[in-house]
């Protein structure tokens, strides 16, 4: 019983996986003061599969969430934020989460 549990949960698990679909890679470049995010989602349809939170954090701490109800394009959820925390050599993380399924960090040390 307990050998059937566990086969049914890993078959499940690889399911739910295969089926992940976070972005595929996240942008980070600041330039001017601007923290541009570039999330390279691909989808048919920006209003019912998007990158719908933003969570970008400066050193460790959260300093900036957003919800988004659909995608700015087919392609990637691209976006700039003025965040007034950043300043040179401070270390940004900006993770993404798909409303579907998975979250994707990309990683920034400012110069």
């Amino acid at each position: 019983m307990k050998k059937l549990f566990f086969v049914t949960a890993a078959i499940l698990l690889s399911v739910l996986m295969a089926n992940a679909d976070p972005a595929k890679k996240v942008n980070l470049t600041y330039q001017n003061g601007k923290l541009k995010i570039e999330a390279i989602h691909r989808v048919k349809d920006v209003k019912t599969h998007y990158i719908d939170k933003i969570v970008v954090k400066v050193d460790g701490k959260d300093v900036k969430t957003l919800a988004l109800k659909s995608q700015s394009s087919n392609d990637a959820e691209t976006l700039e934020l003025v965040i007034p925390e950043i300043k040179k050599g401070s270390k940004i993380e900006v993770t993404t989460r798909c409303n579907e399924f998975g979250s994707k960090t990309g990683k920034l040390t400012v110069e």
